[in-house]
């Protein structure tokens, strides 16, 4: 199938919204004694609002306007409105399937060291256990009309449902992130795009399926997969056609939501009307950038980094040099 996206800029994200307290320690963690972080940050994260913002990011850069909805779950709770000032700030619509119930924001503590990383869950919410109203599926059902393209990485099945069948009712490209165990598999029926890391397995596949069974597997149903593996080259297919999509080797400080950012990348370029392998490989060089950061500090540095990259040569309307910092 091939869209036009020359006549519409606007990408709806469907995916998750969390709070993240970040502490990266630039050593390995011992065992007992005190250390002191190298970098701490309070921060909205979850794989949706990741996407959403890293898009919204993109858009500062490249000097782009591309509208973008974000399909949520936030609910009534201390932070909700903090979070839509914010998101309002960044030019985020928020959509809420949950506006209607109190909730409880699920929170994470990271803690990034050099022998890896900890994501400890301080609290959290069963949003799956939560029945979505007539209304809100509705409204979720309506945002996703006049898109130009439909992102999405959620774990709750019916908010993936209501916005894969919206996707294909409305003959938009879907483009699914299967980096949760738990994202349904039937949504590989509607994409056009599955994005996946080398470690994902379906319930039924054993432990050591290797990357390339996964992107058969997956392949064979959606024109276009990738599954993709840190500073490795990406695996794709694409119409049954294999090929690697080259990443960057850096020194990595901080992973944390690159995965997100690739995912964002991938969706702005293709917005663009950039190839998917382009969209790839742009997305692939921004987000192993963005690990030798801090948290979102990439943001200042990306536009003079890029200029080493040719494949960026047309996508800035200014020179990247006399530009400046980008303020986050």
């Amino acid at each position: 199938m091939t869209y036009n996206l020359s006549q519409k800029k606007r990408l709806v994200v469907v995916g998750a919204t969390n709070i993240d307290d970040v502490l990266f320690i630039d050593d390995v963690l011992p065992p007992d004694g005190k250390v002191n972080s190298s970098f701490d940050a309070k921060m909205m994260g979850g794989g949706g609002m990741n996407t959403a913002i890293g898009v919204h990011l993109l858009n500062t850069i490249f000097e782009t306007a591309y509208d973008i909805t974000l399909c949520t779950k936030i609910g009534k709770n201390s932070e909700a409105d903090s979070i839509l000032e914010e998101t309002e700030a960044m030019d985020i619509n928020i959509v809420d399937a949950f506006s209607d119930y109190s909730t409880t924001m699920p929170q994470n503590t990271v803690i990034a060291h050099k022998g890896g990383r900890s994501i400890i869950r301080r609290s959290a919410f069963n949003h799956a256990s939560l029945p979505i109203s007539a209304e809100r599926e509705q409204e979720l059902r309506d945002s996703i009309i006049g898109a130009s393209a439909v992102f999405l990485q959620t774990k709750h099945p019916r908010i993936a449902q209501i916005a894969a069948e919206a996707a294909h009712e409305n003959d938009l490209p879907l483009i699914v992130d299967f980096s949760n165990v738990e994202c349904p598999e039937s949504l590989l029926d509607n994409a056009d795009y599955a994005l996946l890391p080398a470690e994902f397995h379906f319930s039924d596949m054993p432990a050591n399926d290797d990357a390339m069974r996964l992107l058969e597997r997956v392949g064979a149903k959606v024109p276009y997969t990738v599954v993709s593996d840190a500073a490795h080259p990406s695996l794709r297919m694409h119409n049954q056609n294999v090929a690697e999509v080259p990443s960057n080797k850096v020194k990595t400080r901080d992973s944390l939501g690159a995965g997100d950012l690739r995912d964002a990348a991938f969706c702005y370029f293709l917005l663009r009307e950039n190839e998917p392998d382009t969209a790839l490989r742009k997305a692939n060089i921004i987000a192993s950038i963005s690990c030798e950061y801090y948290g979102r500090s990439w943001v200042n540095k990306l536009a003079e980094r890029l200029q080493d990259f040719p494949e960026f040569a047309s996508d800035f309307t200014f020179s990247p040099a006399l530009h400046g910092a980008y303020e986050i």
